[in-house]
């Protein structure tokens, strides 16, 4: 028993001491210091201020209403539903506020109602839960790089729409347990540091974006590249397909359906990257302008955020994280009611 006791000294002891210190440094010295759902994931070191600076300037009350169950939609009335991914979670700094600004009333869906919004925006079309008696308009919105995959997984059969199961969203909420110490986040954090797999990138911009501790940095997620620049051409020919379905059935309830798609924040960029290493350009918003066309009921959120960075706005989407900030949600949320209210007005002519 003794040379057991002292075999396991110098053998799993050391290792044990180096993981519980590991997992120490990561959950009381790291942790604090990662901001953003980008910080957090990667183990980047930001610090507090940089959010704190930002939120100063968010709107402070939450001005649209939430739905929290698929029943409540039968019993809702306002202009505006919208149906999306974690880009339209903000809350208080999300583009529905700045449409409530416009003098719009907004709806917003859980976003743990469903996996696939635009799955889940047709099963409520097909079965009539809403109608022009609830809304004027529904937006259905999907960021782009989830965008060719959403559509490809779309089927007009009742389908369960499920859970979000999405890297880029459970980051936010999961990637720490402030429960416990995680030692599958000491192992993440192995794996990112000497195996090469980090899920966040970072390249260099060539002039101050962020006023952030690294100005011309740009962290983004590994499935702004790795889920496609382009709509594959298998793909393509359902992108027009599934639209005219959606606002089609749209019509026939009596409303009128926007697809929204937000940038994603490497494409948003990308123009401005110091020796881009990913050779060919990202073009999923053009792909979709092209496929569907230039039309009010298709809001292609990188043209009207790109003139922010051409005039030298900073912090257009967050340093630390892969969702705009609120000044892109002010600057989508009122060229969204634009489109609305001109919409909501040919409906009335």
């Amino acid at each position: 028993m003794k040379k057991f006791l002292i075999k396991l000294s110098y053998t799993v002891l050391p290792v044990f001491l180096l993981l519980f210190g590991l997992t120490a440094y990561l959950n009381l010295y790291i942790r604090p210091r990662s901001t953003g759902d980008l910080g957090r994931l990667a183990f980047v070191i930001i610090g507090q201020e940089y959010g704190q600076r930002i939120e100063q300037d968010e709107l402070k009350d939450t001005l649209f209403n939430k739905v929290r169950e698929t029943e409540d939609l039968r019993s809702i009335h306002v202009n505006v539903l919208t149906i999306g991914d974690s880009f339209s979670q903000q809350e208080h700094a999300g583009y529905q506020n700045y449409m409530a600004q416009e003098g719009l009333t907004v709806a917003n869906t859980r976003r743990d109602l469903y996996d696939n919004p635009i799955q889940y925006a047709w099963n409520l079309l097909d079965e009539g839960i809403v109608d022009s008696t609830n809304i004027d308009v529904m937006v259905v919105e999907v960021g782009e790089r989830d965008f060719a995959l959403r559509i490809e997984d779309f089927r007009t059969d009742k389908v369960e729409v499920g859970e979000p199961d999405i890297p880029g969203e459970y980051v936010e909420e999961n990637v720490w347990d402030v429960r416990q110490w995680s030692l599958l986040r000491t192992r993440d954090f192995l794996m990112y540091r000497y195996a090469g797999r980090n899920p966040v990138y970072d390249v260099q911009l060539d002039r101050d974006f962020f006023s952030s501790n690294e100005p011309r940095k740009l962290y983004f997620y590994c499935a702004d590249i790795l889920n496609g620049l382009t709509i594959d051409e298998t793909i393509r020919p359902k992108v027009k397909e599934v639209f005219d379905l959606l606002t089609t059935k749209a019509h026939e309830r009596g409303f009128a359906l926007v697809l929204m798609l937000p940038v994603d924040k490497y494409d948003l960029y990308q123009d401005y990257i110091v020796d881009n290493p990913y050779d060919h350009p990202k073009r999923i918003n053009e792909d979709v302008r092209e496929l569907i066309g230039d039309i009010p009921e298709v809001m292609l959120c990188k043209f009207t955020l790109q003139p922010l960075l051409e005039n030298g706005e900073k912090d257009v989407f967050l340093f630390d994280n892969s969702h705009w900030s609120y000044k892109g949600s002010q600057a989508v949320g009122q060229e969204l009611s634009r489109r609305v209210k001109l919409i909501m007005n040919r409906q009335r002519e």
